[in-house]
């Protein structure tokens, strides 16, 4: 079976969900597996001892600043999670690795050997049960411009019950704010209550001096409709290739109509959300993990 040594990465708000999501993954193809953070001192000596086959980078650029990855003696390669925002800096660091994945399209010619690797979720953590759903719309994420402004909407319609994250620019949302950051596992069990949630895409662009636009889903999206909540969207590209039935909207008028729509209409809503779960069935961690090994060279069934 093949080696692989994943150099995890823990984000802002999303926290180790990736690194579960891998790990987890590891196991249910049964392959030989270890991983370490990127800040650990002796990352290099672990990896090297391991003797792994590739050597799996998550979003890298810390990584970046304190390692090269010709010091990792196997093929090493990247999984770029910010694209296109960031860009103008990823692609000064991925032509170090033999192999970049990107979750967004729009930026492949921007690296060389560059494969499309979109986001997922993780089953051993998102999955849906039969608790009872008593909160009707959540929303879990980072503060921004333009979700402030629908979550306001929504607030000022009396159809948002709950947020995570912030900062939020609007008292009536700040009222609804339940924590500042929550673990993986607990957003995973909000989602579970939750019959809708909300899904407003990131909005600042750090390093993309072209404005190229973002198309890709994020993992809000396949994580709370694993949960067995409906995701109603703001709209991008990628959801009518992905998940065409998305309930999605362009303007906060048609977010509170939709919402509202679907909080009085149980039996569409749960039309609705089954759709749009049956195509995400496929899109795990083992199935990107086998992606990777694929494209390597690997191949490992599932």
């Amino acid at each position: 079976m093949p080696r692989v040594f994943c150099c995890d990465y823990q984000f802002l708000s999303c926290g180790d969900v990736f690194t579960q999501g891998l790990f987890h993954a590891a196991q249910d193809l049964g392959i030989d597996y270890a991983h370490a953070d990127w800040s650990v001192p002796d990352l290099i000596q672990q990896c090297n001892a391991f003797k792994p086959d590739v050597f799996f980078v998550v979003h890298g650029r810390k990584f970046c600043h304190t390692n090269r990855p010709a010091a990792f003696a196997a093929r090493t390669a990247v999984w770029l999670l910010d694209e296109p925002y960031e860009v103008d800096d990823t692609a000064t660091r991925s032509q170090l690795f033999h192999h970049v994945f990107v979750n967004d399209q729009a930026t492949l010619g921007r690296h060389p050997h560059a494969s499309y690797l979109p986001v997922c979720y993780d089953p051993h953590v998102h999955y849906a049960d039969d608790s009872p759903r008593w909160r009707r719309v959540g929303f879990i994420g980072g503060g921004n411009p333009t979700r402030d402004r629908y979550l306001a909407a929504l607030a000022d319609a009396d159809l948002l019950d709950y947020v995570v994250g912030g900062s939020w620019a609007y008292a009536s949302v700040n009222a609804r704010c339940l924590s500042g950051n929550i673990t993986p596992d607990m957003t995973a069990g909000l989602y579970r209550q939750t019959k809708i949630i909300l899904n407003v895409f990131r909005e600042v662009h750090h390093f993309n001096r072209h404005q190229i636009p973002a198309t890709a889903l994020n993992p809000r999206v396949y994580e709370a409709l694993a949960c067995g909540a409906l995701v109603v969207s703001e709209w991008r590209p990628e959801v009518d290739a992905i998940v065409p039935e998305l309930p999605t909207f362009r303007t906060e008028a048609e977010c509170v109509d939709l919402i509202a729509y679907f909080l009085s209409h149980p039996v569409d809503c749960e039309d609705i959300r089954q759709r749009c779960a049956a195509r995400l069935v496929g899109h795990t961690y083992a199935s990107r993990l086998q992606s990777v090994l694929a494209t390597v060279g690997l191949e490992v069934a599932a």
